[in-house]
């Protein structure tokens, strides 16, 4: 999160908040009260048909629909900038605008999350539904000393999900390939 975003103040005039957006190449400039309170955002592209420069921001921004408090998971700020195709997210506490989640935050947070770029080995295991094929993986990766460094899931379909586990630590790659794909074969 940046914890000191750029805004502008309500009653500033249009003129400031074109000052901004250009200095900082800015698509879009969040709006805020002189207490901090988020009021709303501007966009550079709804400046274009300006001709009252002095008119206050507060007149023409934009109602703020979306936001997340500190407290809030990262995957609830994802699904909010993907759901609403919005490239930040404001982050408010009792209305004060207390910072920004922007879309590159996110994927550094789930990528930290799923432990890319540290060093290890990609498995991707195919296994039903149920929780049967995915507990007989993992007792083989702990029988075999292998650390799980992340696991992440999606479905294929309702009877298959795919695994996708990042573990350090694998002595014996093809015999734990062999031992994976039999603990499998029961599935």
């Amino acid at each position: 999160m940046h914890s000191d975003p750029v805004t502008v103040k309500v009653d500033a005039p249009l003129a400031e908040a074109k000052r901004v957006i250009e200095e900082n190449a800015f698509g879009l400039l969040l709006v805020v009260s002189d207490d901090g309170k988020l009021r709303g955002f501007i966009t550079r592209s709804s400046l274009k048909e300006v001709t009252g420069w002095e008119v206050p921001v507060g007149k023409v921004c934009f109602e703020a629909r979306f936001g997340v408090s500190p407290t809030d998971t990262v995957e609830k700020a994802a699904l909010i900038l993907l759901e609403n195709r919005l490239v930040l997210l404001p982050v408010v506490e009792e209305e004060r605008l207390i910072g920004v989640i922007t879309q590159s935050e996110i994927l550094r947070a789930l990528a930290d999350g799923l432990g890319i770029g540290l060093e290890g080995t990609r498995l991707t295991v195919s296994v039903g539904s149920d929780d049967g094929g995915l507990h007989r993986i993992l007792a083989v990766l702990h029988k075999n000393g292998v650390h799980l460094v992340s696991m992440a899931q999606c479905p294929k379909d309702r009877a298959q999900r795919e695994v996708i586990l990042r573990v350090q630590g694998i002595a014996d790659k093809e015999a734990l390939r062999s031992e994976l794909e039999e603990a499998l074969r029961s599935d």
